[in-house]
């Protein structure tokens, strides 16, 4: 990928005559997608998101990139919380770039070409509602896979925790007494995140499985069917595939999850900075898009029950 980005920067220059700023401009988000489909945007990056394209001699083959990893770039930019404005434009640069690669015979198709940009509410972040939820949960449960997938179901509704927090949890930082479990979040910090009753017996449960199955339990908190830490990837295909089987439509992910957590606690009054200090936010900044959710739900109560809002309640 690198060489085609050459090709492709060195065609604005000479082909386009694009000004130095504009081709900088293009570098710099072309040179971010490659660093998240390397990996190097963060830890486990790519099994968060799920990227496909293949890492070949420390490059991407253009060839091998397809539509889901734009879409995955573009959902990774989402949680950075960049600002809809600059999602735009990184989307643009990559419509140019692939469309480019398209036209002069370097990829077969091009993976850009449907990828639109995103509708003016698509910031807010996606989150279910407590009937959403309830279905999620609503499962047989039949055998230690069962029982693993509610509990880690559950203590993601309970806590909000990020899906890394969840995956490097170990049991001695379980305390059922208390109802509190330990997480290290970004940067190795460390904090606490408070466990509902019904999670505690989720998580009872899956351990008692958990004994059957394997014998004494230590170690990770939440293991994979062959008894190793289970891996980011693996809880999101969970959540996914239960998603689906509760007929939830669109994209559920382990961030719906913390996100439905978030917006819950403010529409039920929780004061934002509890809510941020919960779910390990650095800046407060970063918390206060979820005011934007519970705002939006304010607004069409208001809209269907306000007398003088102009419209009727049917």
């Amino acid at each position: 990928m690198t060489a085609e980005i050459d090709h492709f920067l060195s065609y604005l220059a000479n082909e386009k005559n694009s000004s130095e700023k504009t081709r900088e401009s293009y570098g710099r988000d072309l040179l971010q997608f490659y660093r998240f489909l390397c990996g190097d945007c963060g830890k486990d990056i790519r099994e968060k998101y799920g990227v496909r394209a293949v890492v070949e001699n420390d490059d991407i083959p253009v060839a091998r990139i397809g539509t889901d990893d734009i879409t995955a770039f573009i959902e990774f930019l989402y949680d950075e919380g960049r600002k809809r404005s600059s999602i735009e434009r990184k989307i643009a640069t990559l419509r140019s770039f692939f469309g480019f690669l398209f036209n002069r015979g370097f990829i077969g198709t091009n993976p850009a070409a449907r990828v639109g940009y995103p509708k003016k509410e698509s910031r807010l972040p996606k989150f279910l509602h407590l009937n959403q939820i309830e279905r999620l949960l609503d499962f047989e449960l039949k055998g230690f896979i069962d029982f693993r997938d509610r509990a880690i179901l559950e203590t993601f509704y309970s806590t909000g925790a990020r899906v890394s927090e969840l995956c490097l949890a170990d049991m001695a930082d379980l305390d059922f007494d208390s109802g509190r479990l330990k997480v290290y979040g970004k940067g190795a910090d460390e904090r606490i995140v408070f466990l509902t009753a019904g999670t505690i017996d989720a998580i009872r449960g899956y351990l008692a499985e958990r004994i059957k199955k394997f014998g004494s339990v230590s170690d990770p908190l939440f293991i994979n069917n062959r008894g190793g830490r289970i891996t980011v990837r693996g809880v999101y295909d969970i959540v996914a595939g239960r998603a689906r089987e509760a007929g939830l439509v669109g994209r559920v992910s382990p961030h719906s999850l913390r996100h439905s957590f978030a917006t819950e606690l403010l529409n039920q009054g929780a004061d934002i900075r509890a809510v941020q200090e919960m779910l390990g936010h650095k800046h407060l900044s970063t918390t206060q898009v979820y005011t934007h959710t519970t705002q939006a739900r304010l607004r069409k109560v208001f809209e269907k029950y306000h007398p003088h809002s102009g419209k009727t309640n049917s």
